[in-house]
């Protein structure tokens, strides 16, 4: 092969941290990241994560760096993901699912309990939406859901067109509104705290 170097091709993908990859800004080299012990994080900052991917793509689609159709499903997926991560770091008990119309439910009847309020209903149908079409996080992903009864791939069901202006914003509406109630929980401001 041209343009690789051998020794390269070689070297581990994952490394042990040594002082030589300390550097004085996140900007500077050696560019990189941590993953696994202390650089693990908490479901709101990995659903941020998520949801900063996502956004920067949508920003590389509106400045002519990547056409929409390139990256459709990561930034579908990602947004999505995010999502669910802000969902489970809302509610630390929540189910161990990946299905968006549970956890909406469940983040209802949180909201209930916990604020003695109705969830906003728009919140609930942009979950439910995005849960309709990828009800189990895999149609983002593979264009696919399984079907466990069926034993079997079902393909997403009908066609759809999304809006990328409306479609980020709606998601960072989403996001706001699910990191300020993670701020509102952990400000003692629920029923929890009381």
């Amino acid at each position: 092969m041209t343009g690789f170097n051998e020794d390269q091709m070689h070297r581990p993908l994952f490394e042990e941290p040594t002082a030589a990859l300390e550097r004085p800004s996140q900007w500077s080299e050696p560019l990189g990241f941590m993953v696994g012990g202390m650089a693990n994080q908490k479901y709101q900052q990995l659903g941020q994560q998520y949801f900063n991917a996502a956004h920067y793509l949508v920003e590389s689609i509106k400045h002519q760096d990547v056409a929409d159709s390139e990256v459709a499903n990561p930034i579908l997926y990602l947004y999505r993901h995010s999502i669910e991560l802000f969902l489970k770091a809302v509610m630390l008990d929540a189910a161990k699912t990946h299905s968006l119309d549970s956890l909406a439910e469940e983040y209802r009847a949180f909201i209930k309990e916990e604020f003695d309020a109705d969830c906003p209903e728009w919140i609930i149908t942009r979950m439910k939406e995005l849960g309709g079409i990828d009800p189990n996080s895999t149609a983002f992903r593979y264009n696919m859901t399984y079907d466990k009864s069926a034993k079997a791939d079902i393909p997403v069901d009908g066609e759809f067109h999304v809006n990328l202006h409306h479609f980020q914003s709606a998601m960072t509406a989403l996001n706001v509104a699910l990191v300020g109630t993670i701020a509102m929980v952990a400000c003692g401001e629920g029923k929890s705290a009381q």
